[in-house]
């Protein structure tokens, strides 16, 4: 916070909107709060496209398996854990494209139905 975000801050380099701002047609955030206060994911839409890039709501391809977990880091972990299942269930067995900020790479995949649960199926692979 005070080595990155503190400094744009200063310098009056932000635009505080609210959690569910459209920036233009087809980019809009989506609240997800849980893991920081104001999380947002970021909605993208074009034509037939839909994918979501979700910033902090997943940290490991095992949130998915397992969306009960949480990071040490999140400052509302249960709040994270409703969040996370929600956007499982929301997404899982759509065509819509997921970008975890920290899976490893390919990083895209999408959200599937498996068991009594969920898993992430990478763009190029399986999980």
């Amino acid at each position: 916070m005070e080595d990155s975000i503190l400094p744009v801050v200063e310098a009056g380099l932000v635009d505080f909107v609210d959690m569910d701002h459209r920036i233009v047609p087809g980019i809009t955030l989506v609240p997800a709060p849980g893991h920081t206060p104001g999380m947002v994911c970021v909605d993208l839409q074009s034509n037939q496209s839909h994918a979501i890039i979700t910033g902090d709501l997943l940290h490991t391809v095992l949130q998915v398996i397992y969306p009960d977990w949480s990071t040490r880091f999140c400052a509302d972990s249960e709040q994270s854990r409703e969040t996370r299942k929600a956007f499982l269930e929301r997404y899982a067995n759509t065509d819509v494209i997921i970008f975890p900020a920290h899976f490893p790479s390919p990083t895209a995949g999408y959200i599937e139905r498996a068991f009594n649960g969920f898993r992430y199926r990478f763009v190029d692979s399986e999980f």
